[in-house]
């Protein structure tokens, strides 16, 4: 429920049209008390102060619908309890954010939601019990009970971090016909055959992440589908694959999102993204001791000419999540730690990333971004 102070603000924040030439809306998940919108001018790379779209307890990773009428995310508390479920919500015309349903399963510690392309079906992954659910998406965007579960067994080499199965992320492939599931517990992305039209996930390999302590987090596919790219969180690094038949993974090889003199310790690495032209990856590492090494590190994309290019500072505490505006000019890098978003510039032609000085204040922390 809004106070009135809260819709006034909402009201005065949303005021622009999001079919304006030059404003694009960005969502926001947080660790708090729920989801922010804010508009982003794309001609002059403004970012607004954010406003709260809906009231939800700690919406941790979003994921908006192809057809940009609903979002999915991960949520606790109300319905769905300590443990957690997720829930879907209908995009209002201004900005804000209506609830449809929620649903639960029997997995803990959901982390992250994906959407295949055909806006079908909705996939979880859960971290606490190392495990991945599947939802059908209704005609007027809410959820069917849980489809699919799948349990990952196994562990790690890494003494503190894979004890167990922690699965971080799931996501389909361009075709829609295979769903990717990062597992840091046991370096492996674990893959499964997806049904979208029932909703369904079903055992159909793995590609194992060399190197051991790598601990695979979020991956990103090629929009033609033919390479991968795997963010490892523990190792700091990101491994390419090439797609091979029956929807496996060939493993290429992997490169360190940091400059060979700067060093590991107590660092890890969280997102990355691709950018909208498709020739960079931008990657994001955190310093969790607080002494500022928080970063962002761009590559180039494509098999032959997989390289980093550059790290620069994030300019917020611990970079949890970021993302890049669909006319492919503004980075915005959200601070989990910090409670803010930095905006940077980006070079379109050689992809690097310039901080436009802004930061902007969050009432809570930014743990994921989207676009509409």
């Amino acid at each position: 429920m809004k106070t009135p102070l809260l819709a006034a603000l909402c009201a005065a924040a949303l005021s622009a049209p999001t079919a304006g030439a030059q404003t694009v809306r960005a969502y926001f998940g947080t660790d708090g008390d729920g989801i922010y919108v804010a508009e982003l001018d794309t001609a002059s790379g403004t970012l607004a102060p954010p406003a709260r779209a809906i009231e939800i307890g700690r919406p941790g990773f979003l994921a908006i619908h192809p057809n940009k009428r609903f979002l999915y995310t991960i949520a606790y508390g109300g319905p769905l309890g300590k443990q957690g479920g997720v829930a879907a919500m209908k995009i209002e015309a201004d900005g804000t954010l209506s609830l449809l349903n929620a649903q639960s399963t029997e997995g803990r510690g959901g982390c992250h939601v994906g959407i295949d392309a055909t806006g079908k079906c909705l996939m979880v992954a859960y971290y606490g019990s190392g495990s991945v659910a599947s939802f059908r998406i209704l005609e007027d965007g809410s959820l069917s009970e849980a489809q699919s579960y799948q349990l990952h067994e196994g562990s790690g080499s890494h003494p503190h971090r894979q004890d167990k199965p922690y699965a971080h992320s799931i996501i389909a492939n361009p075709s829609g016909t295979y769903a990717y599931a990062c597992d840091l517990g046991i370096d492996k992305v674990m893959i499964y055959r997806l049904d979208a039209d029932r909703g369904t996930l079903a055992p159909a390999g793995e590609a194992a992440v060399p190197g051991g302590s790598m601990g695979p987090r979020h991956m990103k596919w090629s929009a033609d589908g033919k390479h991968a790219y795997v963010l490892n969180e523990l190792d700091l690094g990101v491994s390419l694959f090439k797609a091979a038949r029956d929807g496996q993974m060939e493993f290429v090889r992997t490169l360190s999102t940091l400059p060979e003199d700067v060093g590991k310790d107590k660092m890890t690495s969280s997102e990355l993204r691709i950018h909208p032209n498709g020739h960079f990856i931008y990657a994001a590492n955190r310093d969790t001791t607080g002494a500022g090494r928080d970063s962002i590190t761009l590559f180039s994309c494509c098999e032959e000419g997989f390289q980093r290019i550059e790290t620069i500072p994030a300019r917020v505490r611990v970079p949890r999540n970021f993302n890049i505006d669909p006319s492919g000019k503004w980075l915005l890098v959200g601070g989990q730690e910090s409670h803010d978003v930095a905006v940077f510039g980006i070079d379109p032609a050689n992809g690097k990333a310039t901080f436009t000085g802004q930061r902007i204040p969050f009432p809570c922390g930014p743990i994921c971004i989207e676009f509409p």
